[in-house]
């Protein structure tokens, strides 16, 4: 179904790069249909590239965990890469015979007068004959530059040290001092210092036909590709990465990156210095509209129903109720999803599962498919953010039995320690996630702000899209749905302020209507 968001990465000149949306929304969608577009389209994936040989690496981990900022060896890393994946796409490099034709062909190209355009063609004749090896063994190559030159300098001072991250926390806070100055020297010596003109390069000289544009997608970078420890870094390097090649007009790195993924990248894993906004303008927040998940829908009945029942097309007050509860039916479902493809399409599967070959479906059959589907949805955004709340299957059941809305000063410090006992034995006081933290600290520290506490941990169930916040009596309802990483503050939630549990998880958190 064409939503117009493939035009804006058809569109070279558009900023739009950053495909961003939760899970079920269509990223990897859209991607099958550039990939299908008739461009020329390189698609990457983190396993194809081996990073995780980053991640295990140990000098690597030695210099992470001393504290030592290696952004711009990450950043660089991507750009390697991205410049050889385009080269070899453009120039069919496969062999050493290719390579060569390619090498004359780029010699008779760039003038010998422009030495930054030299500087070019060195980069070729270092590089250029490792183009066709794997990704994997050009990765290892670069990789053992900034490994040896990090190595080189510690070496010589600290001869007992052990090059790992157990290594790096042993070291005296003396050490560790020395040992990031030298880290951030030997970082930024180890530059491919062709590189930096590279993208002149390819703008002016390679890519220079804007009848022929080239594509990069780079896709899954949701799965288990390499340690969290340095994923999260990866990714934000590779961010940074996707925005500096947006000066090629034929040229279109594309990213398609999970909604929680994206939040964690950018909230969690900052660097000094770091300015969010620079990269707003490349997201393209996937969205969709009643009408256009209304299609989805009768597309998905007729494709179950059609053939089985008549030759007609099928519509959705066909096969259900025109109401329930007073409230129109498609209405009532949609308010239970997060308006993405994915949740209406589950929630008319359980319906369809329990309509037993009935030509219609009840009322009583939506509400029973809701039963399962409202549990199903929970147990999904647990997964979702799995790697940033571990603990949200239990901590969500803080709202079980509540009313679908309330003010924020019910919570009491009574109340919510009350609502705590209930769920304490399924949680680990050890456990890594934020609000399991939060919730321990408050009874097991005499020094903390309760009202701060309880604000950071409606903050966050805000941000998952378990809950919505009204923030003053003349405030529209906010969702996280409708404003994607948009954050709140400490100081919108105030106890005047009004909590709207999602509908979507009324049944499985027994919320009273």
């Amino acid at each position: 179904m064409d939503t117009g968001d493939i035009k804006f990465l058809l569109d070279r000149k558009n900023p739009k790069r950053i495909i961003v949306g939760r899970t079920g929304a269509g990223k990897t969608a859209l991607l099958y249909r550039l990939t299908n577009s008739n461009n020329h389209v390189v698609q990457l994936s983190p396993h194809d590239l081996s990073l995780n040989f980053i991640a295990t690496n140990k000098v690597i981990a030695f210099f992470e965990e001393a504290g030592v900022n290696l952004a711009p060896f990450y950043v660089l890393l991507w750009k390697h890469l991205l410049v050889v994946e385009l080269i070899k796409e453009k120039f069919q490099i496969k062999d050493e015979s290719s390579y060569k034709a390619f090498m004359r062909s780029i010699t008779s190209i760039i003038s010998k007068k422009d030495r930054n355009k030299e500087l070019a063609l060195d980069y070729f004749e270092t590089w250029g004959n490792k183009f066709w090896l794997t990704t994997e063994q050009r990765i290892h190559e670069l990789t053992s530059r900034v490994e040896d030159s990090l190595a080189a300098g510690v070496n010589g001072k600290f001869s007992d040290i052990t090059f790992n991250a157990e290594g790096a926390k042993k070291l005296s806070l003396e050490q560790r001092s020395e040992v990031k100055e030298h880290g951030l020297d030997a970082v930024s010596r180890v530059q491919i210092r062709e590189l930096e003109n590279m993208l002149t390069v390819l703008e002016e000289n390679i890519f220079d036909d804007h009848k022929k544009p080239y594509y990069v997608t780079i896709d899954m970078l949701d799965e288990d590709w390499a340690d969290d420890r340095i994923k999260f870094k990866l990714i934000r390097s590779l961010i940074d990465a996707v925005n500096r090649f947006k000066c090629l007009s034929n040229v279109k790195i594309i990213l398609a990156i999970r909604h929680d993924l994206l939040y964690k990248v950018l909230h969690l894993e900052t660097t000094a210095g770091f300015q969010e906004e620079k990269f707003k303008a490349l997201y393209l927040n996937l969205k969709w509209d009643k009408s256009e998940l209304e299609k989805i829908v009768e597309y998905r009945i007729n494709k179950l129903i059609k053939r089985n029942y008549t030759k007609g097309d099928i519509y959705f007050k066909d096969v259900f109720p025109n109401n329930i509860d007073g409230k129109d039916t498609f209405d009532y479902m949609l308010e239970r999803t997060f308006f993405r493809p994915r949740d209406i399409i589950v929630f008319l599967n359980e319906c369809l599962e329990l309509c037993a070959g009935r030509p219609k479906i009840s009322v009583t059959i939506i509400k029973e498919a809701e039963n399962n589907y409202s549990y199903e949805r929970l147990q999904s955004l647990s997964n979702e953010w799995n790697t940033i709340l571990p603990d949200l299957m239990h901590t969500s059941r803080l709202f079980f039995g509540f009313k679908d809305h309330f003010e924020v000063k019910i919570i009491t410090q009574d109340f919510l320690q009350e609502k705590f006992e209930e769920i304490a034995f399924s949680l680990n006081e050890r456990s890594p996630d934020p609000i399991t933290k939060s919730l321990y600290s408050l009874y097991t520290s005499k020094n903390t702000n309760f009202e701060s506490i309880r604000n950071y941990i409606l903050r966050e169930f805000y941000a998952i899209g378990l809950i919505g916040i009204k923030t003053g009596p003349t405030d529209s309802i906010s969702w996280t749905r409708t404003n994607n990483l948009s954050r709140l503050s400490a100081g919108q939630i105030r106890p005047s302020s009004t909590i709207y549990i999602h509908p979507m998880f009324y049944r499985a958190l027994g919320v009273r209507l």
